[in-house]
């Protein structure tokens, strides 16, 4: 039985994230649906690199699909099922993988990039893509609080309540902020994460910056106690997209960033 693996782009919104769930409302189910049509095959086992929550963006969700036919027509399989697909939901790519492919135990670093919109007009182009802010006041510290969450730590202080991890230790292998006029990039590269990891990182990063934290704490201390309540909120789901995943060798951050633009261009 070959194993196929999909790279699949999305815009988040109007989706209960990847994962499936009970009314169908998932991307995953809209994907499921498209292949049992297109491969005539009854729920085949597929299984995804990232959960990603409610409302967040992939534009590299990789997927691993079993399916029956040993030599599958891969370029008229990838334009079938973009037929079938809602609108903003896309299959970039299908290869044949490994048969022992599995994109999560197989990855061994993820990249999700945060956008915050600080302009004082409503951007058009960025209104599911973006947590709009009005002003922030220190990208300097901004970048140095960002910087203390590099290496290996306990990530309790933002993990969300709720979640089944076994451990809360994870290693982020690189962090980086753009600063482009109205318009921050936070970038955030880690061998993995806890639910709404990024997202509470990113909710703190902005409460810091805009005084609704202890002045006297900073991101090094807030992490030091493991402790979800003395965080900052956590940010939309708008603004947060999964944008590379690795599974051989890890790629450089700032490779990945000089390439993630490539058909994803933001108009500003």
């Amino acid at each position: 039985m070959p194993r196929l693996r999909f790279n699949i782009a999305y815009n988040g919104a109007g989706f209960s994230g990847w994962q499936s769930q009970p009314d169908n409302s998932a991307i995953q189910d809209h994907f499921r649906k498209a292949l049992e049509t297109v491969l005539r095959i009854k729920d085949p086992w597929m299984v995804a690199a990232s959960r990603t929550d409610a409302g967040v963006h992939a534009e590299m969700q990789i997927a691993a699909v079993d399916v029956l036919d040993p030599c599958p027509d891969l370029l008229k399989l990838q334009r079938s099922l973009n037929a079938l697909l809602p609108d903003n939901v896309g299959i970039r790519s299908i290869v044949v993988a490994d048969p022992g492919f599995h994109p999560v135990y197989a990855a061994v670093a993820k990249v999700y990039r945060y956008r915050l919109w600080t302009g004082g007009w409503d951007n058009p182009f960025l209104r599911d893509f973006a947590w709009r802010i009005r002003e922030l006041r220190d990208g300097a510290a901004l970048i140095q609080n960002l910087d203390s969450l590099c290496g290996t730590h306990d990530f309790s202080s933002f993990c969300a309540a709720d979640s089944s991890a076994k451990t809360r230790e994870r290693t982020i292998i690189d962090a980086q902020i753009e600063l482009s006029g109205e318009l921050v990039n936070v970038w955030i590269q880690g061998s993995g994460f806890l639910k709404q990891m990024v997202r509470n990182i990113v909710g703190t990063l902005v409460d810091l910056d805009l005084g609704k934290l202890d002045p006297a704490k900073d991101m090094t201390a807030i992490l030091s106690v493991r402790d979800r309540t003395l965080a900052g909120r956590t940010a939309p789901a708008r603004g947060l997209a999964l944008v590379h995943i690795d599974f051989d060798q890890i790629t450089s951050l700032h490779e990945v960033i000089s390439r993630a633009g490539t058909g994803f261009k933001v108009a500003l």
